[in-house]
């Protein structure tokens, strides 16, 4: 009876010996799904890594996903196009058609890398290598930031919300303290420069009909200060009429009449004609003439002269002019001539 009960517990023993092997050999077979990826750095073309054997590992970039067997010690490497640093792909190991394991991978900057930037521009970005320290030195200030531990990214913001600039240094230091690299980089900020071209205006003349028109102007007249009659215009309606008195040829000399020039009209004796819109009749006799024997007949001898003005009435016969036609008002242009930044560098338009 005795030895019955210590075979049944040492079964009971190797039982629960046996559960329990089988518990931590799966929990071991569990922990083993593994899938480890080598550090990748920028324009690398091979991903490397382990996991487990003759499992397919895939790697979508892009469009295109890449794909590699493990081998009997469950390594890989997969091929890929050059890639960038900061870039993130999931690596995904397959059993069969079983997903076995997922695992996220960063490309790593080898050396640093400054992300584009303008002067306009309130940050700084980049990546180098994990846990590195980033001195970026703007408007004589310098920013201390620690690269992520698991990209290497960075980024630096100025105080106030100001604007990066065109240039600033930046310093990387190791995790030994070391400076592995240190830079100074500027970007221009170009801006337009432009000129004033002056068009001119442009048209053409085009030739206008002007009728008949009648218009008044005022000149001075003698009159006949007892009877108010105006002996000017006397004078000349006798000019128009060729009323006046045609004297003889001794009379006419003393007034230095010629067959030629007739009267020599001059001053006065010229304006009376002009001033009443006539033209000078050089063969009438002159209005100094007229005043002198105070009227062709004498009937004013003896009389007080003055003068006032009065208007007179002046046709104007129907003609033609020249009219200047604008086709296109002047104007002025600004032309873009180039882009000039501070530094002196030119970029043509």
């Amino acid at each position: 009876m005795r030895r019955r009960r210590l075979t049944i517990g040492l079964l009971s023993m190797m039982m629960a010996a046996s559960v329990a092997f089988g518990i931590q050999g799966n929990d071991v077979h569990a922990a083993s799904k593994k899938l480890s990826v080598n550090r990748v750095y920028e324009n690398a073309t091979r991903i490397n890594g382990k996991t487990r054997k003759k499992n397919i590992v895939r790697v979508k970039i892009g469009k295109k996903t890449y794909k590699a067997k493990a081998n009997k010690k469950g390594k890989f490497t997969v091929k890929i196009p050059r890639v960038a640093a900061g870039k993130k792909y999931t690596l995904k190991s397959y059993k069969g058609k079983k997903l076995y394991k997922t695992k996220k991978v960063y490309v790593i900057a080898k050396k640093l890398k400054i992300n584009k930037y303008t002067p306009n521009s309130k940050s700084i970005s980049g990546y180098t290598r994990p846990s590195y320290k980033v001195k970026v030195k703007i408007a004589g200030k310098t920013y201390v930031k620690k690269a992520s531990a698991v990209t290497g990214y960075w980024k630096v913001k100025p105080d106030n919300n100001k604007k990066i600039g065109t240039t600033v240094s930046v310093k990387v230091v190791n995790t030994k303290g070391k400076t592995v690299t240190e830079t100074k980089k500027h970007v221009h900020d170009y801006k337009a420069v432009y000129k004033t071209v002056h068009h001119n205006e442009v048209g053409h003349y085009e030739t206008v009909e002007v009728p008949a028109w009648d218009s008044e102007k005022e000149t001075s007249h003698y009159f006949c200060l007892q009877d108010g009659f105006d002996l000017t215009q006397d004078y000349l309606d006798s000019v128009k009429n060729k009323t006046y008195p045609d004297y003889d040829e001794e009379t006419k000399k003393e007034w230095g009449y010629t067959e030629e020039n007739g009267y020599p009209k001059n001053g006065y004796d010229a304006l009376v004609f002009t001033n009443n819109n006539m033209e000078i009749d050089k063969f009438a006799p002159t209005e100094s003439m007229y005043m002198g024997l105070h009227g062709w007949n004498g009937e004013h001898d003896g009389h007080n002269v003055g003068t006032k003005l009065v208007k007179i009435k002046i046709h104007h016969e129907a003609t033609t002019k020249q009219v200047w036609k604008v086709d296109q008002k002047s104007y002025d242009e600004k032309v873009l001539v180039s882009y000039n930044c501070d530094c002196g560098s030119v970029k043509n338009k």
